[in-house]
């Protein structure tokens, strides 16, 4: 089993839901917006990151690992990739970083965040979190228990972690 913080992604354009939801699940995931292969190639290699693609373009590497992927579906994507890495599901690394910037969001306290969220949402949670590049503000509300019920589905189905 591989231990989540030793994988790094390198997913390419067409699969950019796919590197949200890793990110999601606390994997360090970079999205390729390069032109060349030869710019994906660099990036792979000099980032030690594993290539996941549906594009048949892209060859496979002795210098770093490329994972096409079968399906356009995203759980059938994440399932593939839980198997064939045979990735562990850790609750605790969920939510850790920032779905967009990939960054680790930091935590933040409660009288911060004020006046940066709704007030219904100031009243009714009691967690924030901040991404130190963009400033976006998460907090587990039903987006992460929606979330939180296809990690569960995944791990249920693939069976390690």
């Amino acid at each position: 089993m591989v231990k989540t913080e030793a994988v790094k992604f390198l997913v390419t354009e067409e699969c950019g839901r796919l590197a949200r939801w890793l990110r999601l699940m606390g994997y360090d995931t970079a999205q390729a917006t390069m032109q060349s292969l030869t710019e994906l190639y660099r990036m792979a290699y000099s980032q030690h990151r594993i290539v996941v693609t549906r594009n048949s373009r892209v060859s496979a590497s002795c210098l770093f690992p490329v994972i096409h992927l079968n399906s356009p579906l995203l759980e059938e994507q994440l399932r593939q990739l839980l198997r064939e890495l045979k990735l562990e599901l850790d609750d605790i690394r969920f939510f850790t970083r920032c779905d967009r910037c990939n960054v680790p969001v930091e935590e933040m306290e409660k009288p911060l965040v004020r006046d940066l969220v709704p007030p219904y949402v100031y009243r009714t949670q009691e967690r924030f979190f901040s991404c130190p590049s963009c400033q976006r503000i998460y907090w587990p509300a039903t987006h992460w228990q929606r979330a939180c019920a296809v990690f569960d589905r995944l791990q249920r189905e693939v069976g390690h972690g």
